[in-house]
């Protein structure tokens, strides 16, 4: 018993070695990624948000995009948007939204764009011998599914009653889905944006010589902008500062582009997660907490059961992994899982310790340390179901709250 004890001892310690080491290795070949220089500052322009605060996640995630100004940044963007020589109001209608794809991620869509412009730009557009839509381009088409970016209705622009210009065109394609929060899959929101912003060619068109101004009155989604399972949010648009770590080899300083981002919001229903995802993995871990309420003269029995949840574990597993993309971190169902892991792994190791107890008993012949030894595993038998749900909900609470804000 004693040589026993000791090799046990030295196996324990030589898997707590090995753990250390792999964390110590994997800590040093792990890679540190390089953030974009690139930004968006939201501008003064006017914008609209749809979306009701309640139906915000209670994480705090949120579609907005880039830093807010300060005060004093405020009034100098609103004086830059007043002294701009070139303005635009841009407005958009999304008809349709469809083939949303996690795994690249993207989706589809299709819908209007409508422009309204003064003398001014007109004149540098005619100066230019261009075309409005040459001056404008879709910055998340997919380049593999890029179709014309904008496709005029009708025969070109109208002159409108004010002296103004107005022209409507049709937008339909694939697009980057660049925000969601996939931290807290399965219970997640996505946004699909529509970046829209200045092609600028001679660096005529930058933010203190052309801004583009949401039309927040008139833009707005469809019956049909809508993705099957999933539930909507609302909608926003409004007016951001692009700025850009390059000023595109034209010479002087980094280029600054007026961008108007257009998105619809969705999110999963909390319920149909629940019985979709997590009702499974209920189930497998309460077959783990009962997993000790089996006989102990029924040792095969006992020791199928973790066995037997474990391959089901790996199996659900990649199964809901296999709809979301590879990503550099761990979402909540993936810490949830590693949590049912854990408990797993530990009930494999006691029914297999306790197995060897049992065994050790029949050759006892003290019948008090055989009642006590008895005791004491009839004990751990009772005393499993509770450690587990008190060990499995203080992790899972721990893996929902350490979840970092706005993600």
């Amino acid at each position: 018993m004693r040589k026993q004890r000791r090799w046990n001892l030295l196996a324990t310690l030589a898997l707590l070695l090995a753990v250390i080491l792999a964390f110590v290795a994997i800590t040093r070949i792990d890679i540190t990624p390089v953030q974009t220089r690139d930004a968006l500052r939201l501008s003064t322009s006017a914008r609209s948000l749809t979306i009701d605060p309640r139906q915000l996640p209670p994480s705090g995630w949120t579609t907005l995009r880039g830093e807010l100004l300060n005060a004093g940044e405020a009034r100098v963007d609103q004086d830059a948007l007043e002294a701009a020589p070139l303005h635009a109001q841009l407005g958009v209608y999304a008809n349709t939204t469809s083939e949303l794809d996690l795994s690249v991620p993207s989706y589809a869509a299709s819908g209007y764009i409508w422009m309204v412009w003064d003398g001014a730009l007109q004149a540098y557009l005619e100066e230019a011998g261009i075309t409005i839509d040459e001056r404008i381009t879709l910055l998340n088409t997919l380049i593999t599914d890029a179709p014309p970016e904008l496709d005029p209705v009708g025969d070109g622009y109208e002159r409108l009653d004010d002296g103004g210009y107005y022209q409507l065109f049709t937008y339909r394609g694939r697009y980057l889905l660049d925000q969601a929060s996939f931290r807290h899959y399965p219970f997640m929101s996505v946004s699909l944006p529509l970046l829209i912003e200045a092609n600028d060619l001679d660096g005529s068109l930058s933010y203190e010589q052309f801004r583009l101004e949401p039309d927040i009155r008139n833009s707005g989604m469809g019956f049909n902008a809508r993705i099957l399972g999933w539930l909507n949010q609302g909608w926003s648009i409004a007016e951001y500062r692009h700025q850009y770590a390059t000023n595109f080899g034209q010479g002087g300083s980094e280029s600054d582009y007026s961008l108007v981002l257009f998105e619809i919001s969705f999110g999963t229903s909390a319920w149909a997660s629940v019985w979709r995802l997590l009702l499974p993995l209920v189930v497998l871990m309460a077959m783990v907490l009962l997993v000790f309420k089996v006989r102990p003269d029924e040792q095969d029995a006992r020791a199928s059961i973790p066995v037997t949840v474990l391959l089901t574990l790996v199996f659900l597993q990649q199964t809901y992994r296999s709809d979301l993309p590879v990503l550099p971190f761990l979402t909540f169902l993936d810490q949830v899982y590693v949590v049912a892991y854990v408990v797993t792994l530990v009930a494999f190791v006691l029914v297999i310790w306790i197995g060897r107890r049992y065994a050790d008993m029949e050759v006892m012949e003290d019948p008090e340390k055989k009642a006590l030894v008895r005791d004491r595993l009839e004990q751990l038998d009772n005393s499993w179901p509770v450690v587990v749900v008190i060990f499995s909900s203080l992790a899972i609470a721990m893996a929902w709250f350490t979840i970092p804000p706005g993600t």
